[in-house]
């Protein structure tokens, strides 16, 4: 549909009302949704969002808009794949500059880890531990002179990754140099949080297994929090995440966690 395109079927207060229901209900909307669901052109979509953000509703994300309620529901891996995807994108070619070949670390299952096994292509020797099948297979295909070990366990349906008491005993085996995890959310007064107390203990257990600890965090989960707290800043030793942190939160992270090593994409 073109900028120009007609508009028709709601008043412009009732569109953004039913907007955010959407947002409410679903965690997250597209600017293609909103064109579809309203029939407005994408320059009308936008200009909705930013409204709406101003108002405190929303937030805006690469090419559509989030909750911002504390606990809005889990997404599942194929939205959560669209959203702030240039910025885990970038994210993930800088924790990549982190591996050196022959290396040996566990993958959290997410969307933003995806985009870091990805960016390992070229890499030799390195030994790669995750419960998430979408990594798993990623890694198996791009890096043939790699070892892929796939943490067994029931499939949580929607989400690409395996749970339960089998990855849990698996992973308690190992003892590796490094974890290269991912979080639902991270607010400085709370610290990393994830939607379910499962989530929160299996990084817990991650963090266990490992001796250094890399956190891939984009942007858009700066200033939120989930239902469970798992880890506070101190508990890492390096914070990779993206240009669209605040100046301000910026400041913050040097004051609060000067041992920090924070990379920004």
């Amino acid at each position: 549909m073109s900028d120009s395109g007609p508009e028709t079927h709601y008043f412009l207060e009732e569109r953004q009302e039913k907007i955010q229901e959407m947002v409410e209900q679903n965690s997250t909307v597209t600017v293609a949704q909103l064109m579809d669901a309203f029939s407005v052109s994408a320059a009308t979509a936008r200009k909705d969002l930013r409204e709406l953000e101003a108002q405190g509703k929303l937030r805006r994300t690469h090419g559509g808009a989030m909750s911002i309620k504390p606990n809005a529901r889990e997404l599942r891996a194929a939205p959560s794949a669209t959203l702030a995807h240039k910025e885990k994108n970038r994210i993930g070619r800088a924790a990549a500059e982190l591996v050196q070949d022959g290396d040996t670390f566990i993958v959290q299952a997410g969307t933003t880890n995806l985009e870091f096994v990805r960016a390992l292509r070229g890499k030799h020797d390195l030994t790669i531990i995750t419960n998430d099948t979408m990594i798993s297979t990623e890694a198996d295909a791009l890096l043939p002179n790699c070892s892929v070990i796939q943490l067994g366990g029931r499939i949580r349906k929607g989400f690409h990754y395996t749970e339960g008491i089998l990855p849990v005993q698996e992973v308690s085996k190992f003892m590796v140099p490094t974890a290269y995890l991912c979080t639902n959310a991270f607010s400085f007064d709370r610290g990393f949080s994830a939607h379910r107390p499962e989530q929160a203990a299996w990084l817990k257990l991650l963090m266990d297994h490992s001796v250094r600890h890399v956190i891939l965090l984009d942007s858009t989960k700066i200033g939120d929090g989930a239902a469970v707290h798992h880890n506070d800043l101190s508990d890492f030793e390096i914070l990779v995440t993206d240009m669209g942190v605040k100046p301000e939160d910026r400041a913050r992270f040097k004051h609060e966690a000067p041992d920090l090593e924070v990379i920004y994409a």
